[in-house]
């Protein structure tokens, strides 16, 4: 492998480290390897015509915009003591580690790249890429670089760099909040023990929470657009208070579905041990948090309404604390030829997490349902 250090800089807004490399394309598909094709499982394939000419141009030797990769956290300081200390022949030897990076801009790029390789396709390799490694710890500096940065690069929608978001911080998530597993869709699991979520879900779930509302696919493009404009136009700090509030709600969420999927377990009714892990569930939770968490003074009610339900689920003193009996009758009663079933689920679901908050559970979640039917 080959790799170039061609510069060093830093991003003055951040004092993120930031190296630029160059190197062939066989040696950069060598690089990130084989397992930059699980992304493909959060961030969908865009399919566009000109990703088909970039192909064509990329068989004759165009140069391509600079790709941005992320150091891996656990190799951050390594990077970092290397780069302070050290000359550019032991950088390059670090920068050369395949599997020590997360793709932050050029993953569809890359898509093409490894096709025309697996078609048979040989390289030229005098054909370079360029490459910007940024070598930064803070998650709140990558978010920023995410959401931001990439908002005015198209085709990119907000779910697609909330997707690239937690690829990147996916290892920092699950580090900090015990019992948490994440899966892909993909991979045909089934949820088997209690903090088992899946990843396009948690994405969905923060995207609700970014954007206050429980329908994420508006029919109207206006409010859909004003909702990304709404993200994309805030600060690194108010991001990075969204990013951690998120994070600490779902540490609840996870301590919930492990005393819930123990109280229900029972049951032995597969739609109650795992009621807390379905996307319309999730989705409407985070939404009535950020919705109705506006104040300190609210989000204090919906601490001690989750910390009620807690109680109520370790006790076992109140009867099917989650009031999943009541929502389960009341969702026969939508008549499904007169209604979306769908936004009527997840109206109800939203409206009654909204009302347990304000009634700091201290008012069944079944009487909240049926309020809210």
């Amino acid at each position: 492998m080959d790799l170039q250090v061609v510069g060093k800089t830093r991003d003055l807004r951040t004092s993120t480290d930031i190296i630029y490399g160059q190197i062939n394309i066989d040696d950069y598909l060598n690089l990130i390897g084989e397992d930059y094709d699980k992304y493909g499982i959060q961030r969908r394939r865009e399919k566009h015509k000109a990703y088909n000419r970039m192909k064509n141009d990329i068989k004759a030797g165009a140069l391509l915009p600079t790709i941005t990769l992320a150091v891996n956290k656990g190799e951050v300081d390594r990077v970092l003591d290397i780069l302070n200390n050290q000359g550019d022949d032991e950088l390059k030897k670090v920068l050369e580690t395949p599997g020590i990076f997360s793709i932050l801009d050029g993953l569809q790029r890359t898509y093409i790249l490894h096709d025309i390789r697996e078609e048979g396709h040989e390289f030229n390799k005098d054909q370079k890429l360029l490459l910007e490694f940024w070598v930064e710890k803070n998650p709140k500096h990558i978010i920023y670089r995410l959401i931001v940065l990439n908002a005015g690069q198209k085709p990119m929608s907000l779910r697609h760099q909330i997707e690239l978001l937690f690829m990147t911080l996916e290892e920092r998530i699950k580090e900090s909040i015990p019992g948490l597993e994440i899966f892909r869709e993909a991979e045909s699991r089934r949820k088997s023990r209690a903090g088992q979520f899946v990843f396009e879900r948690l994405v969905a779930s923060y995207q609700s929470f970014l954007w206050k509302t429980q329908e994420l696919n508006k029919s109207n493009i206006v409010a859909q657009q004003l909702m990304e404009d709404s993200v994309t136009d805030s600060s690194e700090s108010d991001l990075n208070d969204s990013f951690e509030r998120y994070i600490f709600f779902l540490e609840y969420y996870t301590q919930i579905d492990t005393l819930a999927y123990k109280y229900y377990l029972a049951s032995e009714d597969g739609s109650k041990i795992n009621w807390l892990s379905l996307e319309n569930v999730m989705i409407s939770f985070f939404a009535a948090i950020s919705d109705f968490g506006v104040s300190r003074e609210r989000e204090n009610r919906i601490s001690k309404a989750l910390n009620n339900l807690l109680d109520q689920l370790a006790s076992k003193i109140q009867e099917d604390p989650l009031g999943l009996d009541i929502y389960y009758k009341l969702l026969k009663g939508f008549e499904i030829r007169k209604i979306n079933v769908g936004v009527a689920t997840r109206k109800l679901l939203f409206n009654g997490f909204k009302e347990f908050f304000r009634e700091e559970g201290e008012k069944k979640l079944s009487d909240c349902w049926t309020a809210e039917a």
